[in-house]
């Protein structure tokens, strides 16, 4: 009974480490994404995300400036393999995703009005999703339904295509 009870408490000690030393790495990298994108992006301003448990291993980020959010998802694995598994698995329910070069390690638009990226650097997958809603853009009322459309896209593209820079520039270890 003493032997169970020894393993019993180890196992608990062992997982509560665990769990102990994810939180703190996820709070590591989230600390480390604000401050840095902080500083680089004047204007947007910064909401932390509840985790999803204390063994959650993803960073979530609210930004938002006029008119603009910014939904950064980010999770760390405990290896670059781990993490190519999952992007491939993400990919394989996507439409058409189109490569992006010079972010990460590989990037990928995932959606064909180019809102959502994801990158991968290392151990670490980036999601980003943008909106813009130009509908309530001062001007908004000047422009046609089409150019609307028009800037929207672009808006999404250039918006998401900032993160994924940034993102990819911030030493995540």
């Amino acid at each position: 009974m003493k032997t169970l009870m020894s393993i019993a408490l180890i196992l608990a000690t062992f997982g509560s480490v665990t769990v102990g030393q994810r939180r703190a790495d996820v709070d590591r990298v989230g600390e480390k994404i604000a401050t840095q994108l902080e500083s680089r992006l004047s204007g947007w301003r910064h909401k932390p995300v509840e985790p999803f448990g204390p063994s959650s291993n993803i960073v979530v980020q609210s930004w938002s400036s006029t008119n603009r959010s910014v939904k950064v998802a980010v999770a760390i694995h405990e290896s670059a393999e781990d993490a190519k598994t999952e992007i491939r698995n993400f990919l394989q329910f996507r439409r058409e995703p189109q490569e992006l070069r010079g972010f990460g390690d590989e990037a990928f638009v995932t959606e064909p009005n180019g809102s959502d990226i994801v990158l991968r650097r290392g151990r670490y997958v980036i999601y980003i999703s943008s909106v813009a809603d130009v509908e309530n853009d001062s001007d908004a009322r000047k422009l046609s339904k089409d150019e609307r459309e028009v800037r929207q896209k672009a808006e999404v593209q250039r918006i998401g295509k900032e993160f994924a820079k940034q993102l990819s520039s911030i030493e995540l270890q």
